[in-house]
């Protein structure tokens, strides 16, 4: 019989015994298997706890929820969840914040509003072990529950090991274990018509019950929690994983066998993404976002974006890296989880890819990896077995740019250079090449295409003067007639309206906008700074925005913008005097990712993996920074050294600038 670690062989208390021995007999297993041995090892004194579970479906016959039991006791080692002061203050206020209801939210305001007032926030969190933790009867409770809701037309079809995933888990990720099945039947189970017989459609159901509710994504958080069932049950706003989360606990509650997938990291934007999945009667994975989009219409909108999609499971899986490699050399944090599958080849959307590279392997390393961009370092997104001279990579996102890499002494070691996979499986390298170029940048990464709509409505807005306040007797220096770059505009104005003073000035939106201005300068004739003056303006706050008043199109800052509930808005300044008026400079809304003046660059290219400097150089003018000498071929990277994160790689030939 196998020891536990906690406990001599000398030592071992009456009780335990008598628990190994129901393990031993009762259960008719032969030896206590190594995943509970180590979920027992950690669970400082909450052994009794874990193994009357054990007992309860021992005693009950039930063969089939004693091995459910075993499934998630076995698989309980490494959960965890958050919990201290930080997180008790924390959940006190954002539980009081989800139940207003209101149409919008002004997340950051909310907030900030929390920072100022936290007096713990500092304070570090605690990691609590599910296995110390836990009770005997939350584990049973969950188990019979789950069972409850295995016998409905939409999942009699799920294998017992299908079920253990998509169904009887009593947590999705890190977040507080609580009783959690009942309070959301209560509430979804009356959505799901008789009629329904496929998981699909079941699961169609629930989430237009939550695409009814208010969807509010945030793309941070101060807090970095998991947030727990009960809260999530009000939710008003929150990340993609709190969403993701929301449904999952909707669709179990009801039987719908529902998953968390992970894009880890985009290959051609910064971070990552989680979405959910319903695991259909057809034995396929079919993509949704909660309270947003139905199966099979949810990947579609990130085509050539996705390098590698992984599946968050409950169980350990021996296909994970984090399994296979234990105890054959260090691998990258990411894929230390156990809990990983590779299903990229289950989604036809991705168009996968295989691809072979040649890899000198001068450490001997078992592992290769590809990367994909992030500012902060190459990001491992794909793994394989190195083969001889060989690495082979599976179900690839093409339309993406890949570094292949090594990792040793916890480091990612770049192999080759950097080459994109284009949709048919074929790579092209950037190799930089001795003949040099000069480059003209206006940009720090690509236009923001959140924002693409936005720029057609701005059409027919108007920049004005004029002596009375309600601008009856207004002169107009300059109408948009064309769609506008998301880059300062200059306009001079003509000689008529030069020659008439004014002491009123403003923006008028368009009737097809709603402001969407970031900035205005109105310069005074011979004058090289732009005036100041009295705010003023006319228009219904913004339920979206509605701290972003017309003063943000005077701030100074490119980033902030003036925006209005109604069309036909405008916002202005009211000058101490009249004066005639020769130029003006716009912005609309944008990312703030233009060159920017004053800023401090930097500018990169790669050669075998690594970031090469080509120089630092401050811009003089806005939306242009020249930059001689630059080689050909070469994949290319510019900083602001003064502000920003957003920056992804490029390439430039022809004048023109090609974005990853």
């Amino acid at each position: 019989m196998k020891r536990f670690k906690v406990f001599s062989n000398n030592n071992l208390s009456t009780w335990f015994v008598c628990m190994i021995s129901i393990i031993l007999t009762g259960c008719q297993l032969k030896e206590v298997s190594n995943q509970l041995e180590e979920t027992l090892n950690v669970s400082k004194g909450n052994e009794q706890e874990l193994l009357k579970v054990v007992d309860y479906f021992t005693k009950k016959g039930d063969t089939l929820q004693l091995k459910a039991a075993n499934f998630l006791l076995e698989n309980m080692a490494d959960k965890y969840w958050l919990g201290g002061s930080s997180v008790a203050e924390y959940y006190t206020f954002i539980d009081s914040v989800y139940q207003i209801k209101q149409e919008e939210y002004d997340i950051p305001y909310i907030y900030s509003c929390f920072i100022k007032r936290a007096k713990h926030l500092k304070d570090k969190p605690q990691y609590l072990m599910d296995a110390e933790k836990i009770k005997a009867s939350y584990l049973i409770k969950n188990i019979e529950e789950a069972f409850n809701v295995w016998n409905k037309p939409w999942n009699q079809f799920l294998t017992f090991e299908e079920f253990c995933e998509y169904i009887l888990p009593y947590k999705v990720n890190k977040e507080e274990p609580q009783e959690w099945r009942n309070l959301y039947a209560n509430r979804f189970s009356q959505a799901i018509p008789a009629s329904i017989q496929t998981a699909e459609t079941a699961c169609c159901e629930v989430n237009n019950q939550l695409i009814g509710l208010p969807i509010h994504i945030s793309t941070s958080s101060i807090m970095p929690i998991d947030l727990r069932p009960s809260t999530l049950y009000n939710i008003k706003f929150g990340l993609c994983s709190d969403y993701t989360a929301l449904g999952i606990y909707a669709m179990r509650s009801v039987g719908i066998p529902v998953g968390e997938n992970l894009i880890p990291h985009w290959g051609n934007s910064n971070l990552g993404h989680v979405f959910n999945f319903v695991y259909g009667n057809d034995r396929k994975y079919h993509d949704f976002a909660s309270g947003e989009q139905n199966p099979d219409e949810h990947l579609v909108r990130f085509k050539n974006k996705i390098p590698k999609i992984y599946k968050m499971t409950f169980g350990r899986q021996n296909t994970s890296l984090g399994v296979i490699s234990k105890d054959l050399e260090d691998v990258p944090s990411f894929f230390k989880n156990p809990c990983l599958e590779d299903v990229t080849g289950k989604y036809a959307v991705v168009n996968a890819q295989t691809t072979e590279i040649d890899i000198s392997n001068k450490q001997n390393n078992k592992f290769a990896y590809l990367c994909v961009f992030d500012p902060q370092g190459w990001f491992p997104v794909a793994w394989t077995q190195i083969e001889g001279d060989k690495a082979v990579f599976k179900n690839i996102g093409p339309n993406i740019v890949y570094q292949a890499a090594l990792y040793d002494k916890g480091e990612i070691q770049p192999v080759g250079n950097p080459f994109f996979l284009d949709s048919i499986g074929r790579k092209a390298y950037f190799v930089p090449q001795k003949q040099k170029q000069q480059l003209r940048l206006e940009r720090k990464k690509e236009n923001s295409s959140s924002l693409e709509e936005i720029v057609l409505y701005m059409k027919g807005g108007k920049f004005q003067g004029a002596n009375k306040k309600d601008f009856s007797d207004a002169v107009t220096y300059h109408v948009i007639k064309a769609t506008p770059k998301p880059k300062y505009t200059t306009v001079i104005c003509d000689e008529s309206a030069q020659n008439r003073p004014v002491k009123y000035l403003r923006y008028l939106s368009s009737d097809e906008t709603y402001g969407n201005m970031a900035e205005v300068e109105f310069y005074a004739c011979g004058q090289l700074r732009p005036l100041k003056g009295k705010i003023i303006g006319k228009y219904e706050t913004s339920r979206f925005y509605p701290r972003n008043g017309a003063e943000k199109m005077f701030d100074g800052d490119p980033l902030s913008f003036f925006h209005t509930n109604d069309t036909l808005s405008w916002g202005g300044l009211e000058l101490k005097q009249p004066v005639c008026i020769n130029k003006i400079r716009y912005l609309i809304r944008n990312d703030d990712n233009g060159i920017r003046k004053d800023h401090l660059y930097e500018l990169f290219y790669c050669k075998d993996g690594v970031w090469t400097s080509l120089g630092k150089k401050r811009a003089i003018l806005d939306d242009e920074l020249i930059y001689k000498n630059v080689p050909q071929g070469a994949l290319l990277w510019l900083r602001d050294l003064t502000k920003g994160q957003e920056e992804r790689i490029f390439e430039y030939k022809n004048k023109k600038v090609y974005w990853y």
